[in-house]
């Protein structure tokens, strides 16, 4: 009998291995079957991705329940307002013109305008007054040259009612030949084309309440017969087009 002098391996591990509850917690039990699964990226999936995607579907469809409730809040509200309110928009009109002199040089070639327009403006709403602010501007030009320039007056337009200006307007602008042999041709023709502006910040005031200011801009083509100072010139057409800006 050899003897290997303490030397000996210890015996390899069985080959099978019969798993009972004898064994205890030290046993060699394999992995369940329903273990953590790995997705392609090697992380273990925790099985939350459905959660995720009902959160975000739950958060989008109340975000849409919010903006369609907002959205049928403002109609209604413009709803009612424009029942109770009736909102009209008022109407601007130059029922005259009246020039006080009309001079232009041939030495530096410039005119020197100075007229009066009358405008007629018309507030035809029962519950909504019109304020009108600093800052207006009106203006008369002839072939896109300004003739003149002057303000409107700071007022309050009350209810239903229809208030009439007196524009004074005055300035001194360049004025080439070309210009001057058109003015003298629509003279003797009596057709003498003119552009009026006006610009004025406009405030409506809702009882004691008075809305967000906005300008206010209508241009006017005019055709007068004359704008000799001699003769008080007569209005042939006019045409408008307003304008607001917010």
């Amino acid at each position: 009998m050899a003897y290997d002098g303490g030397s000996s391996k210890p015996p390899p591990p069985p080959r099978y291995v019969m798993l009972t509850e004898e064994y205890g917690a030290d046993s060699l039990v394999p992995p369940p079957r329903n273990g953590r699964r790995r997705t392609s990226d090697g992380n273990p999936d925790d099985g939350g991705g459905f959660c995720s995607c009902s959160c975000c579907c739950a958060c989008i469809c109340w975000c849409c329940c919010f903006l369609f409730l907002l959205v049928f809040a403002a109609a209604a509200s413009a709803a009612y307002f424009a029942y109770l309110y009736k909102p009209r928009a008022p109407s601007y009109s130059v029922s005259g013109i009246s020039v006080s002199r009309f001079d232009v040089s041939a030495f530096d070639l410039t005119v020197y305008a100075r007229l009066v327009a009358t405008v007629r403006a018309e507030n035809p709403n029962a519950m909504i007054g019109i304020g009108y602010g600093e800052g207006s501007r009106t203006a008369v030009s002839y072939r896109g040259t300004t003739l003149c320039s002057g303000t409107l007056p700071v007022f309050y337009q009350g209810y239903r009612n229809t208030t009439v200006m007196e524009i004074a307007m005055e300035g001194r602008h360049g004025f080439g030949s070309g210009l001057q042999s058109a003015l003298e041709e629509g003279e003797k023709a009596g057709h003498v084309p003119l552009d009026v502006y006006v610009s004025v910040p406009v405030t409506l005031r809702l009882g004691t309440f008075d809305l967000r200011q906005v300008t206010v801009n209508v241009h006017c083509a005019l055709v007068v017969d004359s704008l000799s100072p001699k003769k008080k010139p007569a209005i042939k057409s006019a045409h408008y087009w307003p304008y607001v800006e917010f």
